[in-house]
């Protein structure tokens, strides 16, 4: 179910990933709501995440362990976030809300279903067929 990624020496596992996504107040990777980098301070994200820097650093590799676990802040622990669900083909998108005329950003889980995006390798154009309706 996971793949390789050139940020880890340790391919994580589900267990760190339910850890880090409970920093975030996340139940596990299918959790779908959102969150800002508002509610991630009144949650203590940062804090959280500050005090999991030695479980992280079994995972990382030593170069992106000084890139990515040094003074963490809410953009940090997002980007931390992404690399790590990455290996379970999920992602952190976001868009961006306007909530009493300030914009915010908001943050999901999505899960990458790469079969979706691309087509498969015995399915080519010539095989494909098509209607094409003018509705006048």
């Amino acid at each position: 179910m996971s793949k390789k990624n050139q940020n880890f020496k340790n391919i994580p596992d589900i267990k760190i990933i339910n850890i880090l996504l409970d920093t975030f107040g996340l139940k596990d990777l299918n959790d779908d709501r959102s969150f800002t980098k508002e509610h991630m301070k009144e949650i203590n994200t940062v804090h959280k995440i500050k005090e999991l820097i030695p479980k992280l650093s079994e995972y990382y590799l030593p170069c992106k362990c000084k890139i990515y676990l040094h003074n963490i802040n809410e953009k940090k622990a997002i980007t931390i976030l992404r690399q790590f669900i990455r290996s379970f083909n999920y992602k952190v998108i976001s868009f961006e809300k306007s909530v009493k005329g300030k914009k915010i950003m908001i943050y999901r889980l999505m899960y990458e279903n790469k079969d979706l995006l691309y087509p498969k390798e015995n399915d080519t154009i010539k095989n494909r067929k098509y209607i094409i309706s003018f509705d006048t």
